[in-house]
């Protein structure tokens, strides 16, 4: 396998492809594609590299984001996006992304696979297959980058994707006590709001062994303390927790937890890309969000090279669409004084004494109203079934992931069968994998189910014989 970036060329068993059109052709992949490709190659992917696509599309987001954007306190929180991460970019993504953005997501996903082949010993076979392979239905957002995660692994010193030091401090000044908590149940870890008196003990002997304070002495006496008595001991020998837990708690015993157990980690240390795969550094003007909430949007991002002509008539542009007042959708009727009709001539009103009433006979034509009906149908176009969300989903892939006319078709010589790649579920996740086969597990369960009363109905047939 060989790439040009310059020329924009890759080559496959001496075939040489259009780079972007074969990306753009990958992107149409699903996230369970990629998930069930890359999990039993027995290689995973970085989880940084997940983190490195959302961020790559993210930087632009961010770049364009107002006052009314976000709330103050998100805004406060993306101060740290440098250090957000896997669980905090997905959210994030989530929230200021649109379809456009998830293609972008996925296209920068794979061009960072292909950037990385030789790492991920991706030969020139896996490539075609993956050019060939039948495409799944493409996931949401949520459930495609699911998948990713859970064909990745941490690279030494990492925790979702981040550096374990730098994601301590982020979570600290970025993170509610849920999302903390969220954090460890997306990896299996139980952050429990008040600790038992055997979790509380644990996490005492293991912080004293940590400092070098643990003797055999001390350990006996701590064995045999209640849980009121280990929380006086914490407090008078500087052990940073109790057993209700708080906030900082949280993180504290999230990276306990962390630090107790051995982490699975990826052989891919270095992962090459380009400039755009670094988080953006800007800062967020505060004092530019109301407190009470302002219809008026306003520009709050700050960032080297805003000063930019094409960029300020963009965001001008955006802020001037924002504030733009709405025209009203219709106009009230006035208030008037009632008045009375004019009678005609001989006419009674209800005011008159005495006034008998008789209603006039009309003759009330009967109209066929099938006759009608066809009358109204051959006058009305014929409309249009309005599409389903799936069509409509379905045909943005199919404008997003068309193939280039100019690239190569690949024989069927060229084709590898992924049945014959060495499998390792290693890195799977039984969750997704239950969605991926939930239904034919189902059935199989169900048809193994049947086939056993139909055995024991026999057996107890022929006993009664």
């Amino acid at each position: 396998m060989d790439l040009n970036l310059d020329k924009n060329t890759i080559t496959l068993y001496g075939k040489s492809y259009k780079y972007d059109s074969l990306i753009k052709n990958l992107s149409g992949l699903s996230g369970e594609d990629i998930y069930h490709f890359i999990s039993n190659r027995g290689i995973a992917l970085p989880r940084k590299m997940n983190c490195m696509a959302m961020i790559s599309v993210l930087n632009e987001k961010i770049k364009y984001l107002h006052s009314n954007s976000l709330s103050k306190d998100y805004f406060q929180r993306l101060q740290h996006y440098k250090d957000f991460g896997e669980t905090q970019l997905t959210e994030l993504f989530k929230t200021i992304c649109d379809e456009n953005d998830f293609f972008h997501y996925r296209f920068n996903l794979l061009n960072l696979i292909m950037l990385n082949f030789a790492a991920l010993a991706l030969n020139d076979g896996e490539v075609q297959y993956l050019k060939t392979v039948k495409k799944s239905k493409l996931e949401s957002f949520q459930d495609y980058s699911g998948y990713i995660s859970a064909c990745s692994l941490e690279q030494t010193d990492t925790f979702d994707g981040v550096h374990m030091e730098d994601l301590k401090k982020n979570l600290l000044v970025s993170s509610t006590a849920n999302d903390i908590i969220e954090l460890g149940a997306k990896y299996g870890i139980d952050i429990p709001q008040h600790l038992t008196r055997d979790q509380y003990y644990e996490f005492i002997v293991y912080y004293l062994d940590k400092k070098g304070k643990l003797s055999p002495e001390i350990q006996n006496d701590l064995s045999n303390m209640t849980l009121a008595g280990l929380s006086t001991f914490s407090r008078r020998n500087g052990v940073p927790l109790q057993p209700s837990l708080t906030k900082e708690d949280y993180v504290t015993y999230l990276f306990y937890f962390l630090e107790s157990c051995e982490i699975v980690t990826t052989s891919i240390n270095t992962i090459i890309a380009s400039e755009n795969y670094d988080p953006i550094e800007f800062k967020v003007d505060l004092s530019q969000i109301s407190v009470f909430g302002e219809a008026e949007a306003k520009r709050i991002i700050h960032f080297e090279g805003d000063d930019d002509p094409e960029y300020n008539e963009k965001m001008d542009k955006i802020i001037e669409d924002i504030n733009k007042p709405l025209e009203p959708t219709f106009i009230p009727f006035e208030k008037t004084e009632a008045v009375d009709a004019p009678i005609r001539p001989g006419e009674q009103t209800m005011a008159d004494d005495d006034a008998d009433f008789e209603l006039e006979d009309y003759e009330i034509e009967e109209v066929n109203e099938e006759a009608k009906e066809a009358e109204t149908e051959e006058v009305k176009e014929p409309e249009e079934p309005s599409m389903t969300d799936e069509e409509i989903h379905a045909l943005i892939a199919k404008d997003q992931v068309e193939e280039n006319t100019d690239e190569e078709t690949v024989t069927d010589g060229e084709k590898i069968d992924i049945s014959k790649v060495i499998k390792n579920d290693e890195y799977a996740s039984k969750k997704l994998k239950e969605l991926k086969n939930g239904n034919r597990k189902i059935a199989i369960l169900s048809c193994l189910i049947g086939v056993s009363v139909l055995v024991l109905a026999f057996v107890i047939y022929a006993l009664v014989r």
